[in-house]
């Protein structure tokens, strides 16, 4: 039996389907919001919400293999490329709530970081977050507790929102 030059080998047969197989794995791993925004057939949205509903160990390795096999059906360079979009998006928002904490934690540690965040975000309500930080420094002194520091976190993140502009990290 001849083989054809131009038909890939089997080895390249197998190891694009588990190409496709990983891609339709890293599908999976999504949020059903987060899947909604790539561009997906009908039959692999239909069989994402199945994956989702097992619960079996091998069955899941199986219906993997099945959406392997529904991923050969996509657009795959649509599909990379929103797959990218939501993990940039995800970095983006990572970097923003590092930035916040570090303003959060700077906030407690030294006064006079309040007049910076304010500086770079005129917006946010001043007295608010006076009364934030020293009700989360007080706080944490006498019982140990960290309510006032999440109510912090989210003020700052507010007048953030509010202000249009994205979190950056204190100099």
């Amino acid at each position: 039996m001849k083989r054809d030059d131009d038909a890939p080998s089997k080895s390249q047969i197998k190891r694009e389907m588990h190409a496709l197989r990983a891609l339709g794995e890293r599908i999976c791993d999504l949020s059903p919001e987060q899947r909604g925004e790539l561009p997906l057939g009908e039959q692999l949205r239909a069989a994402l919400v199945e994956f989702d509903r097992l619960r079996a160990r091998e069955a899941r390795r199986r219906h993997l293999s099945f959406i392997g096999k529904l991923m050969r059906e996509q657009d795959l360079d649509a599909v990379r490329a929103g797959l990218e979009r939501l993990d940039a998006a995800s970095a983006v928002h990572a970097r923003e709530l590092h930035a916040l904490e570090s303003w959060r934690d700077r906030l407690i540690e030294d006064d006079s970081q309040l007049a910076a965040f304010i500086d770079r975000y005129p917006q946010a309500d001043r007295p608010h977050l006076r009364h934030l930080v020293r009700a989360s420094r007080s706080e944490a002194e006498r019982t140990g507790e960290r309510r006032r520091y999440r109510e912090l976190f989210r003020a700052l993140r507010e007048a953030v929102a509010t202000s249009g502009r994205p979190a950056e990290p204190p100099d």
